[in-house]
């Protein structure tokens, strides 16, 4: 009866949960583990465990069927193992939305990202400006759960530092898979692997880098500016009202040459905590390409600085993701943002995935 409720309330949210969407993180997840388990260098037992935890397509001609064409929506269908815990937090905003979670004192919500102006030296500052004069420095993020300000601005770099403990130290105790009769039942390594892959995967989502996750800053009309944040997350892929198969096409290719361009995770660092707020650093970039693809795509007049006017009532999904500006030094679209932030997390989830498993098994 319970699970029916469960269900029955996802149904009537009409906002797509924080984060990729879920038909996304599914992908993401999946596809890491499929690429770990054809690398040579995967240990085998770990492999085995992949396996087991990852039903669905093994082929990267299959994912391109998947992603042309699968509906999901926000609740996961027909998904289990790895890919369903993947897609968990993200459930729980909806089910517990104002449940506390220990030890961070705050909902689920907050522990998806982190909004690095709050962390700006000046406080006349905190704001987001086109600029991009709002970025801190990584030297001013305070690595201090208790500093106030992380109350409103999120805490994502020390749930995924919690995350990657609590893996290691469920692999090391052997509770690898969810097996019946286990206690607590919910504690095992596919779990905190699947919660790992889910916020390390909403790391890379530029708007998950700052306050104004709608770019509101580009429309004159703040209150009903059109939901960039939803277009950017999951329109695209996963609509209910619009397939966009050439733009979705168009996606998939540059996705496919990003993951084979992005040879290994760029952010070097094994501190998780500093890799976090390295990776939203780097994604804040991002946004003024973003909210100028969204004033061109809803053809809102004026300058990012200087918006004048209404936007257009209906926001123009495929002109947004054919808009080219420069982002990481290079003429790029916001299709191939995407594309290019995606492969970034899969390649950020193998890496964890193996440094894990590495360490629980080090003697």
């Amino acid at each position: 009866m319970r699970c029916w409720l469960i269900v029955a309330f996802l149904l009537l949210v009409t906002a797509p949960a924080f984060g990729w969407g879920t038909k996304e993180h599914v992908q993401l997840t999946r596809i890491a583990a499929n690429r770990l388990i054809a690398d040579p260098s995967t240990p085998p037992a770990m492999k085995k465990w992949l396996e087991q935890n990852t039903p669905g397509p093994r082929d990267m001609a299959a994912e391109r069927e998947y992603l042309l064409h699968a509906r999901m929506g926000v609740i996961p269908r027909a998904v289990d193992g790895l890919p369903y815990w993947a897609v968990m937090p993200d459930l729980v905003i909806n089910i517990e939305p104002n449940v506390k979670v220990a030890p961070y004192g705050v909902p689920e919500r907050l522990l998806h990202y982190i909004d690095l102006e709050f962390f700006v030296p000046d406080e006349t500052k905190r704001d987001y400006r086109h600029d991009l004069s709002g970025k801190p420095k990584l030297a001013d993020i305070a690595r201090d759960m208790n500093d106030k300000r992380y109350e409103r601005a999120g805490m994502l770099p020390f749930r995924v530092e919690e995350c990657y403990r609590k893996l290691v130290e469920s692999i090391r105790a052997g509770r690898l898979n969810d097996t019946p009769g286990q206690f607590p039942r919910d504690d095992h390594a596919v779990k905190w692997a699947g919660y790992l892959a889910h916020y390390v995967a909403d790391n890379t989502q530029p708007q998950h880098a700052t306050i104004d996750y709608q770019s509101q800053t580009y429309f004159a009309d703040k209150r009903n500016a059109p939901k960039v944040h939803f277009e950017v997350e999951f329109r695209l892929v996963d609509d209910e009202h619009a397939d966009f198969p050439e733009t979705r096409e168009l996606y998939w290719k540059a996705f496919e040459a990003a993951l084979a361009s992005v040879k290994e995770d760029p952010v070097k660092t094994d501190d998780l905590f500093a890799g976090t707020c390295e990776v939203s650093l780097i994604s804040y970039d991002a946004l003024p390409l973003i909210g100028l693809a969204a004033m061109h795509a809803s053809k809102q007049a004026g300058t990012p600085d200087k918006p004048l006017g209404p936007a257009a009532p209906k926001f123009d999904t495929e002109a947004f993701f054919r808009f080219k500006g420069t982002y990481m030094g290079k003429e790029i679209t916001v299709a191939e943002i995407k594309a290019h932030q995606q492969a970034w997390a899969v390649k950020r989830i193998e890496r964890l995935w193996r440094k894990a498993w590495d360490e629980a098994n080090a003697k």
